[in-house]
């Protein structure tokens, strides 16, 4: 029987006295993808200037990705069947938009289902789309997150409300929240409101707890939640058929990371629903950023993440201080990994994890 992981923290209040404390964690080698800056308008990262065309590559069997950009830009997955498809997240409106005629033109099936991993808006923007042939899917936490404050359901990244005014300014956002601020700020007065933020999200049509199941096709398609990881509503999507896993904003391989705190997320819980991943039959594993990679990387990321608990762990039992544990904790094993320069700030992280 699945275990069941509990919430141990709000979403909004944990995070916002993390801030501060592991802020420096969310650079851009840490692989933590919200907090990568300098993109274009409404991207969470890439370089400057116009931004690509996103690009389909057939992952396994029946199932794509698309690729938004370089570096942190959104990557999305679908699974094409003869009568339609199911689309893994959305994006921004531009990215939504080329791809729902894309789809059309190079399978001339429409859009049936469209699930989302989790509620952050560089997720989510652009579903109403397609709106007109598909149902949304959510975690039933997805449709509750959408409609709370910014303080109760803060966007990516450490963007806060800081002065309690239910806004966010300029300067309270950050990283991509930051970058695409123009293109979220629809009344043009230099403020978000969480109604600006979502404005452009299609809410679920159906939600669920534990698991779900569509049959489309043909094909079957399990969204699957295991726990909180980066946010309480963090979903998988699992095409058993193709072999092929879809993981949000919590799984970098071959990456160190990560920052604010691992989201105030006990890290038990967060390797506990690693593990359970590991434990699904499938081939390929498609990141919403980054790479893709095998069970063997899923399986060696889950393994950085206990050598990095139980290091962090050892020291505060001795009574090393922050410091300490920072110059002495080398996980030497990872320094091939990307973000190994920022293990310092990854130690910091899980430093404040494991202390709260």
């Amino acid at each position: 029987m699945r275990r069941r992981m509990g919430w141990r923290f709000r979403v909004g209040t944990a995070l916002t006295a993390l801030v501060v404390a592991v802020a420096v964690s969310g650079s851009p080698s840490t692989g933590w993808a919200q907090e990568r800056g300098g993109g274009p308008p409404g991207r969470a990262g890439g370089p400057s200037g116009p931004p690509p065309e996103p690009t389909i590559t057939q992952v396994a069997g029946d199932v794509y990705k698309v690729e938004t950009g370089p570096g942190v830009s959104d990557v999305i997955a679908f699974l094409v069947t003869p009568e339609g498809v199911f689309l893994a997240n959305t994006s921004e409106p531009r990215v939504s938009a080329w791809l729902r005629d894309a789809l059309a033109e190079r399978f001339g099936v429409p859009v049936r289902y469209v699930a989302y991993t989790h509620y952050h808006w560089d997720h989510t923007r652009g579903g109403g789309l397609f709106a007109d042939t598909a149902t949304f899917l959510a975690h039933e936490q997805t449709a509750v997150l959408l409609e709370q404050s910014i303080a109760e359901a803060p966007p990516p990244g450490t963007s806060r409300d800081l002065n309690g005014d239910g806004l966010l300014d300029r300067e309270e956002a950050t990283g991509g929240t930051r970058n695409a601020f123009d293109a979220l700020d629809g009344n043009g007065d230099g403020l978000l409101s969480q109604r600006e933020i979502t404005a452009d999200i299609r809410r679920p049509d159906i939600t669920f707890s534990d698991r779900y199941t569509v049959e489309l096709g043909g094909k079957t398609v399990e969204l699957i939640h295991t726990g909180p990881r980066h946010t309480v509503d963090m979903t998988d999507i699992y095409f058993p058929d193709d072999g092929v896993v879809y993981a949000g904003d919590y799984l970098w391989l071959g990456r160190v990371c990560c920052g604010f705190a691992f989201d105030g997320v006990p890290l038990d819980d967060w390797i506990a629903s690693v593990r359970e991943v590991e434990a699904l039959d499938f081939d390929v594993i498609v990141n919403s950023h980054f790479r893709q990679g095998t069970k063997a990387d899923v399986t060696e990321f889950r393994e950085y993440l206990e050598a990095l608990r139980d290091a962090v762990a050892a020291g505060i039992a001795a009574g090393q201080s922050l410091e300490e544990l920072q110059a002495s904790i080398t996980l030497d094993q990872y320094s091939d990994w990307e973000g190994y320069g920022n293990l310092s700030n990854v130690i910091a992280s899980a430093y404040q994890n494991l202390t709260q």
